[in-house]
């Protein structure tokens, strides 16, 4: 994680401490001249939260009870965030153990 990107996660979630910190491989563009920028995937105790940074910040959050939904793709290595109808990115490319360990926080709540 880069200097921007930390700065970015100390603002959203001030002092408290991450759950789960993933960089996905999914890829947004953030205002960087030659390539697109990753999103990361944070949860702490009550959200979800996107954000990617570079010249632009990417934010969102929702709440984990808002995922009761989501799952993971095979066969696209995408997990897929549902219901929620307000995210700009519901489906983020990860690892399968990765999509585990992310469904394992959005579905016990």
């Amino acid at each position: 994680m880069n200097e921007l990107e930390s700065a970015l996660l100390k603002e959203l979630i001030g002092d408290a401490e991450p759950k789960l910190l993933l960089r996905t491989r999914t890829r947004i563009d953030a205002g960087r001249w030659w390539r697109k920028t990753p999103i990361w995937l944070c949860i702490t105790a009550n959200e979800l939260i996107l954000f990617a940074v570079a010249r632009r910040r990417y934010t969102e959050r929702v709440q984990l009870t808002d995922c009761h939904a989501s799952h993971y793709a095979h066969a696209t290595g995408q997990l897929v965030i549902d219901p929620v109808e307000t995210l700009r990115n519901k489906h983020l490319t990860l690892t399968p153990r990765e999509a585990l360990d992310v469904l394992d926080f959005l579905l016990k709540k």
